[in-house]
């Protein structure tokens, strides 16, 4: 009898062992996938300090190159928010068609009502591309909240790169940017499930070790530079 309870037992706790192994993380906590990107000889990163490849600390200058929806393939280029700031709709008493402004739902004037100013530090994924293109890594960021979040402001993700040093320590090689003035400088936010991509410098050094990028408690996976 006490051997039939043993391999009944034994029987049990093997079919737990094997449904342990089964589980898998559910889709909505694997990382992302990282688009396709359809026009990588058109784009380079450009940096507003004209630093190419630094050796030393620089500021981080971090654009938007796309803004939106997750999809298969993407194409990139330069978004600037300051420059649809500038753009004067016509008078309101003038016959000329008001036209909505691209990414116009994305951005928030400096003087405009503003529920993000006061927002606790958002969560949002960070995605490393491994490969280089133009001498830059993408960098992928995707809101998984249910809210529309605050990812910008002015033209800047306020994003810095992490090295390890050789003991092994992570430390900013970046410093973050700060624009001189801050009237005229809006708020850039995010929708839910929506994604911003930006390119990443690839620096110089001595040796090769592992880079993050940052955003607060938000970090990427690793990568090698």
């Amino acid at each position: 009898m006490k051997q039939s309870y043993f391999i009944i037992g034994f029987f049990l706790l093997l079919i737990g062992c094997r449904n342990e192994e089964k589980k898998v993380k559910p889709k909505s906590e694997l990382p992302t996938a990282f688009p396709t990107i359809i026009n990588p000889i058109n784009i380079k990163y450009e940096s507003t300090f004209g630093e190419e490849n630094p050796t030393w600390i620089s500021t981080a200058d971090y654009n938007f190159n796309y803004l939106g929806k997750l999809q298969d393939s993407i194409s990139l280029k330069r978004i600037s928010f300051s420059i649809l700031e500038t753009l004067e709709s016509p008078p309101k008493k003038s016959k000329i068609k008001r036209k909505k402004r691209p990414y116009a739902d994305y951005y928030i004037e400096w003087d405009k009502e503003n529920r993000f100013s006061f927002m606790s530090e958002p969560k949002i994924e960070i995605q490393v591309s491994s490969k280089q293109i133009n001498n830059f890594h993408p960098a992928l960021l995707r809101n998984r909240t249910k809210d529309t979040i605050p990812i910008g402001y002015g033209d800047i993700i306020p994003l810095i790169l992490e090295a390890k040093d050789k003991s092994g320590k992570w430390k900013p090689i970046q410093e973050k940017f700060v624009y001189m003035c801050g009237n005229g400088v809006g708020t850039i936010v995010l929708p839910p499930k929506e994604i911003a991509v930006t390119l990443v410098p690839i620096f110089n050094g001595n040796y090769k070790t592992q880079l993050r990028l940052s955003m607060g408690s938000n970090k990427s996976n690793v990568f090698w530079g």
